[in-house]
């Protein structure tokens, strides 16, 4: 085995790669601004009840039968049950489901889910080692910034060319809170991070199908073998983000990205999160909210709509503009199916997705009615919906800030309410109510395993 002093990473005034390093190592605690503690409990608690939901999902068994065949037992749990694998299997697992319903945090500047990974990974470390609560708040935070640092010095090339950037910088940033839980040194930082670098990957492709979860599981997975092949000794690039060939050169990213990365520890972006109110991309959510304000006016009649007009963002529509969408999945990413449900039920929360049928007459209909235009002078986070009915009237809804984005934060009663439903589907109402009392002081728990445990065996419905 090489020696560590083989590896040595220049300067941390020059190298990027010292700079994530001494991030990590040095505590991403240490200048974070008042309210941090917030957003990253907040962040927690919506990850952990979009994860065990998703548990329940058809998908998620697949999953588990095939990892069942390849992984060992050990200190982790897969949420959703009483099944423990070895932490890398288990981050696998957690990073899957997390992401099954689409009602996963997002990070609208990156496009990138920024606790799928990140969460994923560092609460398998955590329960391992019997950490406590602070110990993973710090790990998360860690991570999440490692992440969305790089991804704001990729979006948007990156992902317009394919990359699925949850992945690609999610992976990184599993490997950074996992550094900070293990306790890695500067040097077996810089490895792990070269080694969850030259894991980075995931296709867009992937997104209106089931292959989306693999790519956040495996990112989860990937940033946790880097950091125990990091303490282990292996070698690696000594300073992948600015090596020729290291992540940088390789992933293009934009001309301001030195720039950009001298906010690492001084601007914080875990406070950028929108946590979702409804389970679908997004880029759709403004729409939904001028829909839903559009169903609520009085004298509105469904059935008497005659065409709608629906602009957005341009990206909007590159990501959303799905008119017939065939399946569940699909129809999450739907832009149409959507607004349909918008204005045919004045909500599109998780139990109307799940209750109606894509293929209903009456929303095939209601779809065809609509145009969308592509406007450059709107941000992703604004749309505005006119209707107009067959008696000549219109309405007309401008939406500029989307219910849980950051300027319009989700309530602490909603960010609550969700998390009963979802953690309703396979709990105990008693069981969920516990388990997010817990939660809500984390900062306090002695060992996060005692918490994990609130989860499992006698909490699960039968």
């Amino acid at each position: 085995m090489a020696l560590l002093e083989d590896f040595t990473i220049t300067n941390s005034t020059d190298s990027l790669t010292g700079r994530f390093a001494d991030f990590i190592v040095g505590g991403a605690r240490a200048n974070a601004p008042d309210g941090t503690d917030r957003h990253v409990l907040r962040a927690f608690i919506n990850w952990l009840c979009c994860t065990i939901g998703g548990s329940r999902d058809e998908s998620v068994s697949r999953m588990l039968a095939v990892i069942g065949v390849v992984a060992g037992a050990g200190q982790a749990t897969v949420l959703g049950g009483n099944r423990k694998l070895d932490m890398a299997h288990a981050a696998f697992a957690n990073g899957f489901a997390s992401n099954v319903l689409d009602f996963d945090d997002m990070h609208v500047p990156t496009l990138i889910h920024p606790t799928g990974p990140v969460v994923a990974a560092a609460l398998s470390v955590a329960e391992a080692q019997e950490d406590t609560g602070r110990a993973l708040m710090d790990a998360i935070l860690t991570g999440i910034e490692v992440e969305l640092h790089i991804g704001r010095c990729l979006f948007p090339d990156h992902y317009d060319r394919g990359w699925h950037i949850t992945a690609t910088a999610g992976v990184v940033g599993a490997a950074a809170a996992a550094c900070a839980l293990m306790r890695l040194n500067r040097e077996q930082t810089a490895r792990a991070l070269a080694m969850a670098a030259t894991q980075a990957g995931g296709l867009r492709a992937m997104l209106p199908n089931e292959g989306k979860n693999l790519n956040v599981g495996k990112a989860a997975q990937g940033g946790i073998m880097a950091a125990l092949l990091a303490r282990q000794g292996l070698s690696s690039a000594p300073a992948i983000f600015d090596e020729p060939f290291g992540f940088f050169s390789v992933f293009e990213p934009r001309a301001d990205f030195r720039e950009l990365l001298q906010d690492l520890g001084r601007r914080y972006l875990v406070s950028e999160i929108s946590l979702k109110p409804y389970p679908c991309g997004v880029v759709i959510h403004p729409v939904i909210d001028a829909c839903i304000n559009i169903s609520r006016r009085s004298g509105f009649e469904c059935g008497a709509i005659r065409s709608v007009d629906i602009h957005v963002h341009p990206r909007t529509a590159v990501l959303a503009e799905k008119p017939d969408p065939g399946s569940l999945i699909t129809s999450r990413f739907s832009l149409h199916h959507a607004a349909a449900l918008a204005l045919t039920f004045g909500a599109a929360d998780f139990e109307t997705f799940e209750r109606t049928d894509v293929a209903d007459p009456g929303l095939v209909a209601l779809r065809k009615r609509f145009v969308i235009h592509r406007s450059d002078d709107m941000t992703a986070a604004q749309a505005k919906v006119i209707v107009a009915f067959d008696g000549g009237e219109k309405i007309t809804e401008h939406v500029t800030k989307a219910t849980g984005s950051p300027e319009n934060p989700l309530s602490d009663e909603h960010l609550e309410r969700k998390f009963a439903q979802l953690c309703g589907l396979v709990m105990a109402p008693a069981a969920a109510e516990a388990l997010l009392a817990q939660c809500q002081v984390l900062h306090e728990v002695r060992d996060v395993g005692d918490l994990v445990k609130m989860a499992m065996v006698s909490s699960w419905k039968r």
